[in-house]
């Protein structure tokens, strides 16, 4: 299987010095650098929308995930009823189509100023934050281990938590559901599964070293899916650890606020 590249294995080849100038050698490994580099290498914008040109292993799930889209708006957007219908070369908007906005998010809880006052006074202020409504979904926790990262404290563009383990840790469904990715063709995810468990709620589990589960395969709550990767694929003796996001209509989410 080939693995997508990684921020830790990004490499540059030299091109031969017979056929490349100094500063074209130069201007390719920028080039290089940057496409290694960036998340967006795929994106293409056209009239000032972006667009997104499927490539081989894409499903129309990795994708959203890729872009923080709910898929079955992405599939509105562009026409698609069958999410399997994606063909190498087919171009999908990225954004509402003229006209069309996006679903408004539902409204912040509120809560009285009196009980406002007792939770400024009695709770930490690191537990300020929205309390959202009720998953339906059961999660657990997709592994023992410490929490390197949290969300979205210290790297907010993992959006997600990073779970340190020992490299081959078994890696869990977080909750019961069904395989809508398994593959590396993500960049910047490595070895990833993505797991719907209705139509609203997603989660998703990267940087392993393999995989245990297959697309389309349902998975229980519990079940091996995966296993943990290492930090560095150079440094092994680092250890391992793992990317885990819960993702609710496409959009990431806090996993601690769901976790028990």
């Amino acid at each position: 299987m080939h693995r997508a590249p990684s921020a830790h294995d990004c490499s540059i080849p030299s091109p031969p010095a017979a056929r490349w100038s100094g500063l074209v050698a130069g201007v390719l490994a920028a080039l290089l650098l940057v496409g290694c580099a960036a998340s967006t290498d795929y994106r293409s914008w056209e009239r000032g929308q972006p667009v997104y040109y499927v490539k081989g292993g894409d499903t129309l799930y990795s994708i959203a995930v890729a872009n923080d889209l709910d898929w079955q708006r992405l599939a509105r957007w562009n026409g698609i009823s069958n999410p399997r219908s994606l063909k190498i070369g087919q171009r999908l908007r990225l954004s509402p189509p003229s006209g069309a906005t996006r679903t408004a998010r539902a409204p912040s809880r509120t809560v009285s100023s009196t009980s406002s006052r007792k939770a400024k006074s009695s709770a930490p202020a690191k537990v300020s934050r929205p309390t959202p409504a009720a998953s339906p979904v059961n999660w657990r926790w997709p592994l023992q281990g410490k929490v390197l990262h949290r969300f979205p404290e210290g790297a907010p563009a993992q959006k997600g938590l990073i779970l340190g383990a020992s490299i081959d840790t078994a890696v869990k469904a977080a909750a019961a559901g069904k395989v809508v990715y398994s593959g590396d063709g993500l960049p910047g995810y490595g070895n990833l599964v993505i797991v719907k468990h209705n139509a609203e709620w997603l989660s998703a589990y990267a940087y392993n070293k393999s995989l245990s589960v297959s697309e389309g395969q349902r998975v229980s709550r519990g079940q091996t899916i995966a296993r943990v990767g290492p930090v560095d694929h150079r440094q092994p003796g680092k250890g391992g650890h793992l990317l885990f996001q819960i993702r609710r209509q496409g959009k990431p989410v806090d996993p601690e606020r769901y976790l028990p």
